[in-house]
């Protein structure tokens, strides 16, 4: 009997088979990190003085050189205005040296002492005007103000907190990435962001930074993600949990239940034309109830997921996708 006549005689056996995709061995890379603001500051005072006045409500918008607080500024003002006083009279006096000079009224060296006193008045009352500017705090930057921690009639000192500043229009959290990963967080990338403070809440955010070296002692490399607080949602300090894919090399993708074990490793069932081939596989990662694996396999072969009991390999099939009966 030849081998023509004993495949016409054998059983033709019916499996349930899907076919294999491709699908890529990504990966997902958690890491926690605390929020900061873009810009952020504590304001203390240039000069000790007592408060005159506090002119921010906390939580209140503030424009860069808005005044926050107000100190004592009295004994600065009329500094200043003596010191404009004597500088108006350092300039008549030069001028009229000046022009006595260039009749030869006046000696050379006479001119050049008005001309010196005149600068150093000059010198002088920009000095009083500083000074009269620092009993000003102002916003060094557009934010948002914190709680105020002094009072009018406290007496402060440049070591003395008057307020937090922070421009929280952009967050940044940096987390630590293991040197294993770091070749995957080239070029601009987005992730997501996720906070206790607004459960259900997801935030986009992208890496915008990394560190220049790898922390030879943790082995991991420091990089930053920003977000976009648009809604002002988020707030400093606050702990975010960062997700984001890293792209891995592409696999034939079996169903969990294809796969097969036997002494030699792993192996599925392949039909190509009305007959069962048996594939060893190798597994690369599992996921969501199904397998990545690497063998003899391509995009599109059929593999069998119900009926594998009877198969032998050269069995010939009759195939059924998957919910046929």
């Amino acid at each position: 009997m030849g081998s023509s006549d004993a495949d016409a005689k054998a059983p033709v056996i019916t499996v349930i088979t899907e076919p294999i995709a491709i699908t890529g061995n990504d990966r997902i890379f958690e890491a926690i990190g605390t929020g900061r603001a873009r810009l952020s500051v504590q304001i203390y005072p240039a000069v000790s003085e007592a408060v005159q006045e506090v002119l921010f409500t906390a939580q209140g918008p503030v424009k860069k050189g808005e005044v926050l607080v107000r100190l004592d500024d009295r004994e600065e003002k009329l500094a200043l205005r003596r010191a404009e006083i004597e500088l108006d009279a350092a300039r008549r006096l030069l001028n009229r040296y000046e022009q006595a000079g260039r009749q030869g009224g006046v000696p050379k060296s006479e001119v050049d002492q008005a001309r010196a006193d005149f600068e150093a008045k000059r010198v002088a009352r920009d000095q009083a005007q500083l000074d009269l500017e620092l009993h000003s705090i102002i916003a060094p930057f557009d934010g948002v103000v914190g709680l105020p921690r002094i009072d009018p009639g406290d007496r402060v000192s440049p070591d003395t907190v008057i307020t937090v500043l922070d421009d929280r229009h952009i967050l940044y959290v940096d987390i630590e990435v293991p040197e294993a990963l770091v070749s995957s967080l080239q070029g601009e990338q987005i992730i997501t962001a996720t906070t206790p403070a607004w459960p259900g809440l997801t935030f986009d955010a992208h890496i915008s930074a990394l560190e220049s070296r790898i922390d030879p002692e943790r082995r991991t490399m420091m990089v930053r993600a920003n977000i976009v607080n648009e809604k002002d949602l988020l707030r400093p300090g606050m702990s975010f949990v960062t997700r984001w894919k890293i792209k891995g090399n592409e696999f034939p993708t079996v169903p969990e239940i294809a796969l097969q074990w036997g002494r030699e490793g792993a192996f599925i069932w392949v039909i190509r034309g009305d007959k069962a081939e048996k594939i060893p596989v190798r597994v690369i990662a599992r996921t969501s109830g199904r397998v990545l694996v690497e063998g003899a396999v391509t995009n599109g072969d059929h593999v069998v997921v119900e009926g594998v009991q009877r198969l032998t390999p050269g069995s010939k099939v009759r195939m059924l996708g998957a919910g046929e009966s």
